[in-house]
C-alpha cells in the first residue's frame, strides 16, 4: 500500500485512495492521514478530487514531505 501511494503520487493522475486502501491483506479505512490532505491542499500541494491523491505541481519537489505528512498519524 506504501509503494502504491508513492509510486502513484509521483504521476499526474495520482491515486485512487480506495483502490490502494484494499491492497494487501487487510484493507484498511484509510490509506493517509486525512488531516494532512486537507492541510497539504490548502497550501496548494496536493489535490484531492473524491478518491483520487495527486500532487500539484508545486507539490513535486516536495514529494517527500508530502509522503511522509500523509503517512503520518
Amino acid at each position: 500500500m506504501t509503494e502504491a501511494l508513492l509510486m502513484g503520487l509521483r504521476t499526474r493522475e495520482g491515486v485512487d485512495l480506495d483502490r490502494i486502501a484494499g491492497i494487501g491483506n487487510h484493507r484498511v479505512q484509510s490509506p493517509v492521514n486525512h488531516r494532512a490532505v486537507r492541510t497539504l491542499a490548502a497550501e496548494g500541494l496536493v489535490t484531492l478530487t473524491g478518491s483520487r491523491l495527486a500532487a500539484t505541481e508545486p507539490g513535486m519537489p516536495a514529494l517527500n514531505a508530502i509522503l511522509a505528512a500523509l503517512a503520518a498519524d
